[in-house]
């Protein structure tokens, strides 16, 4: 394991009272629980805190003044949430009380009040999703092939980047209609392993056979593993497969190809989820879609085009 995903539990969470701690074997579940990406940050967090608290108790009264040295330093909401979960995960581990009591809750609630909401990061809707996939394939070869597939199966199915990484090639079950279901075994949402079954279009399905040829064709036959790999020098196609971080770049790249700038890894799935509420779905079958556990996300996400077939749009100007 590398030194950026730590295991959580080796953390000493502080002196406080023991409330029983879990075996080595529960250790390893609870860890396993969480996705590799949350792992890692939870490892970054929580060194983080040990470092700021230079050997103060990690105690509410501790943890309320890192935090309130990290909102003075810029930290934004979500860096401070964050950490809160970070340390409250790693005390669980350590059977160790909570340190998160009052003195956080005031120090989050008031630098809740005096920030402005983080901006939205930008969407790739449907439309988009399609230029940029088009724009990618363009290239004709491996890598652009490859590229087309991912941004057409993560618009279809609301996909995280950890999810598009994770795919195998046995999680697409074809249709006799020439569209597919994807199984997701695992997300954030749903961290039982529950799993969910998606839906692949029959234009995404021919983006996947595309770049299966293309590496066919680089004398690799995938057919089973991995389903987006890693291609190197001279579009040779590896067995590896790829990254979180180079989905990430991948979708940043192809929004900005067809003029979408600040894109992240979640554009794909919120600029799905505008398109989905856009074309009339309501915002419980885009939480479904999503996999979001509440509607709230989404809400959050669609909330122009809420806006746009409300109350007033509907009855003062549907005649006009």
């Amino acid at each position: 394991m590398s030194t950026s995903e730590l295991t959580l539990g080796a953390f000493v969470i502080g002196k406080g009272p023991q409330t029983g701690s879990l075996s080595a074997v529960g250790v390893a579940a609870a860890e396993h629980a969480l996705s590799r990406e949350t792992r890692r940050a939870y490892g970054r967090a929580l060194r983080q805190v040990t470092e700021r608290l230079a050997g103060r108790p990690l105690d509410d009264h501790g943890l309320s003044a890192v935090l309130a040295e990290l909102a003075a330093d810029g930290a934004g909401r979500a860096k401070l949430s964050q950490i809160a979960a970070a340390v409250r995960f790693g005390a669980r581990l350590a059977g160790r009380s909570d340190p998160v009591g009052p003195s956080c809750d005031l120090v989050l609630r008031a630098h809740r009040r005096s920030t402005p909401p983080a901006r939205q990061v930008a969407a790739v809707d449907w439309e988009h999703a399609d230029a940029a996939a088009s724009q990618a394939a363009s290239a004709g070869d491996a890598t652009g092939l490859r590229n087309a597939a991912i941004v057409a199966v993560m618009s279809d199915a609301l996909l995280r980047v950890s999810e598009a990484a994770s795919l195998q090639v046995g999680d697409v079950e074809r249709r006799h209609d020439g569209a597919a279901t994807l199984a997701v075994l695992r997300s954030k949402s749903d961290q039982d392993g529950d799993g969910a079954s998606l839906y692949l279009g029959a234009p995404t399905i021919r983006r996947i056979d595309d770049w299966l040829q293309a590496a066919d064709a680089q004398g690799i036959t995938i057919v089973s593993g991995p389903l987006f790999r890693r291609v190197l020098r001279g579009q040779h196609v590896s067995e590896e497969s790829l990254s979180p971080r180079s989905i990430r770049e991948i979708v940043r790249g192809a929004a900005a190809a067809v003029g979408i700038e600040g894109a992240s890894g979640h554009s794909l799935r919120i600029g799905s989820a505008i398109s989905l509420v856009r074309a009339g779905a309501s915002l419980v079958e885009t939480q479904q879609a999503g996999r979001w556990t509440s509607p709230l996300m989404p809400a959050q996400y669609a909330r122009n085009e809420i806006v746009a077939r409300g109350a007033v749009s509907r009855l003062r100007y549907a005649t006009a």
